[in-house]
């Protein structure tokens, strides 16, 4: 009798082994895929974030060239007879002209958060510098507006008071414009580019913070790919 619930007992023993071993196959085999397909999305994220940090080492060219242009013109708006026309006029353009249109890829992120993936990161600072990330960048598309939308209000002004000096359509870009207009510039005018200039600048803080943050988020993620 001893002997039959004793093979029963070993019987049942296996058997519960046999199903618990099972079932964390099952488990392992499934959490590694989960995890491949967190890191496939987080391998994208980071595609799509040296991306960003090209376009706005750009960008922060394009505003930087534009703020130095506006503290010049502002610094020199009472002698600015005493320079060439050619060199007045590329300092309106620039001032006025160069803005900036940051088309950031979010899909990736987004995919990752619908799927729920992103519970699968052990490093919950990236989980957060991620979240914060793509907060700032509507914020920074906020500014880009304001930052057009002033440039839009002194465009009036250069196009009445300047001429293209390049007869292609491309030098419309390249700032080779000839300042035409007298030279006793209304106040509000350098009122208006103030006005852009201080949303240059902030823009330029941000771009610099941004570019750090996402500096250390590319660290982050590749550590997170290649812990395991």
């Amino acid at each position: 009798m001893k002997k039959l619930i004793l093979k029963y007992l070993l019987e049942f023993i296996v058997i519960v082994f046999g199903v618990s071993l099972s079932f964390y196959v099952e488990n392992y085999i499934e959490n590694k895929k989960k995890d491949g397909l967190k890191n496939q999305s987080l391998n994208r994220i980071l595609q799509n974030i040296e991306t960003d940090i090209h376009d706005n080492n750009v960008n922060l060219k394009f505003h930087s060239g534009s703020l130095s242009s506006s503290y010049w013109l502002i610094k020199n708006k009472k002698k600015l007879s005493n320079f060439s026309r050619d060199t007045v006029g590329y300092h309106f353009s620039k001032a006025i002209d160069e803005v900036s249109y940051f088309v950031d890829n979010q899909e990736e992120y987004r995919t990752l958060q619908n799927s729920g993936y992103m519970e699968l990161i052990e490093n919950d600072e990236l989980v957060k510098n991620l979240q914060k990330k793509y907060s700032e960048h509507t914020f920074m598309k906020t500014i880009e507006a304001q930052i057009i939308e002033r440039s839009k209000k002194l465009m009036e002004f250069q196009f009445i008071n300047s001429s293209i000096m390049n007869d292609t359509i491309l030098g419309v870009y390249k700032f080779n414009k000839k300042f035409t207009g007298n030279l006793n510039i209304p106040n509000n005018v350098f009122d208006r580019i103030i006005d852009k200039a201080f949303f240059d600048w902030f823009y330029i803080r941000s771009i610099k913070r941004r570019l750090k943050d996402d500096s250390l988020i590319i660290k982050q993620i590749n550590k997170e790919i290649n812990t395991k």
